[in-house]
């Protein structure tokens, strides 16, 4: 019963039962209409980036942790474009990370994005280092690496010898849903909470009615709400089901997202795969 809901609701491209995860690689480019509520972090974030280690390192790390759609990628891409970093940075580069690790690929991506070209080196770790390392070497660099998963140490420093070279002053920001990659990295990280109810509705409303006015529409608003407030403050689930009913105008349809026994499955069960989709 439960998966013919799944396929009625339009869903069924969401689930994939016993399917290992996946995930659409990110860019950089960000909506900066669709952040709601985030703007303390942002102020946090942006202040931190701005400031220098009291530590003395060249540079600092900044993990940014938080469950599978919190919207963690979304802070770092918003604060990647701000316009107090625009001449603060001498390089910039965005990777995302997945997985499975393989810092020979990390190396080479941060090479690509800061401009290095003629890699004739293939992915010979050691010569993509050296070229990272002669890239950033007296320069301020911020340096995104995107949906970590891998918490071994012995490999994460390895892949951070180059960063050294840097000019003081360099960041890294880490998006991660393990808080034991913040601790293996030994930086106090920025938490991602869920969006509160003042915040919920209105990303849900920008997606669902972005062609139409909800108040023209006040039976489709108020199953809306009740939908908003069952997806528990959490971006990825409010924008996705949103997403789905930005097409369907009979409250039938929005009904039977509202009273469906999908709502009913455990945490862990819920939306799986909607989690890759926008964190």
């Amino acid at each position: 019963e439960l998966q013919k809901q799944i396929a009625c609701l339009g869903l069924k491209d969401y689930f994939f039962p016993g399917k290992q995860e996946t995930r659409v690689p990110t860019t950089c480019l960000v909506d900066e209409s669709d952040i709601f509520g985030r703007q303390t972090e942002i102020e946090t974030l942006v202040h931190r980036l701005l400031s220098v280690d009291a530590d003395g390192k060249t540079y600092g790390v900044i993990p940014i942790v938080g469950m599978a759609g919190v919207g963690k990628t979304t802070l770092a891409k918003t604060v990647y474009h701000n316009d107090k970093l625009k001449h603060h940075f001498d390089l910039k580069a965005w990777f995302c990370v997945s997985e499975p690790y393989d810092a020979s690929r990390i190396t080479k991506g941060l090479l690509q994005e800061i401009g290095s070209s003629n890699l004739t080196v293939d992915n010979n770790f050691n010569q993509l280092q050296i070229k990272l390392k002669e890239s950033i070497k007296g320069k301020k660099f911020l340096f995104v690496l995107d949906d970590i998963w891998n918490d071994n140490y012995i490999e994460w420093d390895d892949l951070r010898i180059p960063f050294a070279q840097g000019e003081i002053g360099s960041k890294i920001i880490v998006t991660t849903r393990k808080e034991s990659v913040a601790e293996m990295m030994v930086s106090r990280p920025i938490i991602m909470d869920i969006l509160s109810s003042e915040f919920s509705w209105p990303l849900f409303k920008r997606h669902a009615f972005e062609n139409r006015d909800p108040k023209e529409h006040p039976e489709l608003e108020e199953v809306g709400k009740q939908i908003a407030k069952k997806c528990k403050g959490l971006p990825l689930a409010l924008k996705t089901l949103a997403g789905l009913l930005r097409s369907k105008s009979k409250i039938e349809e929005w009904r039977r997202i509202l009273t469906s026994e999908i709502w009913e499955l455990p945490d862990k069960s819920i939306l799986p795969a909607l989690m890759l989709s926008y964190n």
